[in-house]
């Protein structure tokens, strides 16, 4: 399988220690969650590492209206290890006078105060964009069946207004944009937390079908997206399956729910999947509820190839980089086998 890494993936790891109701969290993410997944693929011959490649500014931009934004925010910085929050988060009724060229009243753009701009964060996070599009390009090629892109920052809590939840430009909207042209497409997000902008990005699309397996948003992030009654809308009504599961979700409940994914996208029959894949599902993980062993993910890759779809897989959260790497091993293995 082509693994596809990042040409530039250094100098942005912004560290978040928050209270939310009853818990602390503290979460890294840092170039180690990278460079351990690298290393237990690396250690195996079935993986062969491709360098993402550079694509038009446009093919991103287009998508992100805070595009600019966040370039600019970035170029502004003087210390590489400075960390920028917008001041102001106004709500429906403000009077946007200053827009973009004002880093301050960013708020507009992000919908919260977890995921701060540093001097290298426009940079890192359009390489990661990059590299699904690099993914996404082999398989529109025909050269690969299954393509692997190490993508990081993550990107799939970022949709067509507003970026958030450590991500800055979505991954996976953006290689499904690119591939929406030849075919219809199908994505499946496997992180621990609802993919709410890679949902809004799609959910007026009827030939694009959007999935995600998720902790309930009564009680996880995103809290406002993520709900069963949520299809899709206008001619994409019916596009959309959520499917929340509650605190304490082991493999055998997981698996119930990848039977009605299947369902569902065997009567879609797309022409491209692609994986949203995070890892932050492992029972030791600091940020999810659910209770997945390291070894399960090999019956999730087994189960989602079986499909039979060319299919990229990009790479979401995952926050114990002690099982990381094996993590991802696992679920890239069991695909192969």
């Amino acid at each position: 399988m082509k693994v596809i890494e990042k040409y530039n993936d250094s100098l942005h790891n912004p560290y978040w220690k928050f209270q939310l109701g009853p818990c602390s969290y503290e979460v890294k993410d840092t170039p180690r969650r990278v460079e351990v997944i690298k290393e237990r693929l690396r250690a195996d011959k079935r993986f062969q590492f491709v360098l993402a490649k550079k694509f038009p500014e446009q093919l991103i931009a287009r998508l992100h209206p805070y595009h600019d934004y966040i370039q600019k925010t970035a170029a502004g910085l003087k210390e590489k290890d400075e960390e920028f929050y917008p001041d102001l988060f106004p709500g429906d009724g403000a009077h946007l006078r200053r827009r973009v060229d004002e880093p301050l009243w960013g708020g507009q753009w992000c919908t919260d105060a977890v995921t701060p701009i540093m001097k290298k964060t426009y940079a890192v996070a359009r390489a990661s964009a990059e590299t699904a599009l690099t993914g996404a390009r082999l398989i529109l090629s025909g050269q690969e069946r299954t393509v692997y892109a190490l993508c990081r920052p993550s990107g799939h809590h970022a949709g067509p207004r507003v970026f958030g939840g450590y991500c800055y430009f979505n991954n996976v909207a953006t290689a499904a944009e690119f591939l929406a042209p030849h075919g219809s497409v199908a994505i499946l997000d496997i992180d621990y937390h609802h993919g709410n902008g890679t949902q809004e990005f799609f959910e007026e699309r009827k030939h694009v079908f959007t999935s995600s397996i998720h902790g309930d948003p009564d009680a996880e992030y995103p809290y406002f997206w993520g709900y069963e009654d949520e299809r899709g809308r206008g001619q994409g009504l019916g596009s959309n399956l959520n499917l929340p599961l509650p605190k304490g979700s082991g493999i055998e409940m997981y698996l119930k729910a990848i039977d009605k994914f299947e369902d569902a996208v065997r009567a879609f029959a797309p022409n491209y999947l692609i994986i949203a894949a995070g890892f932050d599902t492992h029972k030791t993980d600091p940020i999810g509820e659910f209770r997945l062993e390291t070894e399960d993910y090999g019956k999730i890759g087994a189960r989602l190839a079986a499909l039979e779809f060319p299919t990229l897989i990009c790479q979401e959260g995952g926050y114990d980089t002690t099982v990381l790497g094996d993590c991802v091993h696992n679920l890239l293995t069991g695909w192969e086998e």
